[in-house]
């Protein structure tokens, strides 16, 4: 588990650290693909879907800050604390077992990004 996070951190930092300056929608294109990735593996319901979109995006736009601010392991840690926050304030949309299902399949997340990484760009 601890290496899936891991791994999900590093490609966020590699994602938002490769943005330039004229590519303000970076953070919007990732939130957009997080919350369709989401609505499908986690059946959200148009509420969901709403507040989902909303996390996404802060968090996302977070982490780019982050990245643009910071280097190497201070970075890193960083965006995992963001992560983490993201995941508290998910509780609150999510059903116990939709975070479940969330937490469990990251790993395919980070996948899904990869693949769309360089579209994204």
């Amino acid at each position: 588990m601890k290496i899936v996070a891991g791994s999900l951190i590093l490609l966020f930092v590699m994602m938002s650290v490769s943005v330039s300056a004229k590519n303000n929608s970076l953070a919007e294109k990732r939130a957009n693909l997080i919350t369709s990735w989401m609505e499908k593996k986690l059946d959200l319901s148009v509420e969901q879907i709403t507040q989902i979109e909303v996390l996404n995006l802060k968090y996302e736009k977070e982490i780019e800050k982050l990245t643009m601010e910071k280097d190497g392991f201070p970075c890193m840690q960083a965006v995992r604390d963001s992560l983490k926050r993201k995941e508290v304030e998910m509780k609150d949309v999510l059903s116990d077992k939709q975070l479940a299902n969330y937490i469990e399949c990251k790993c395919e997340l980070k996948e899904e990004l990869k693949r769309n990484c360089k579209d994204l760009m």
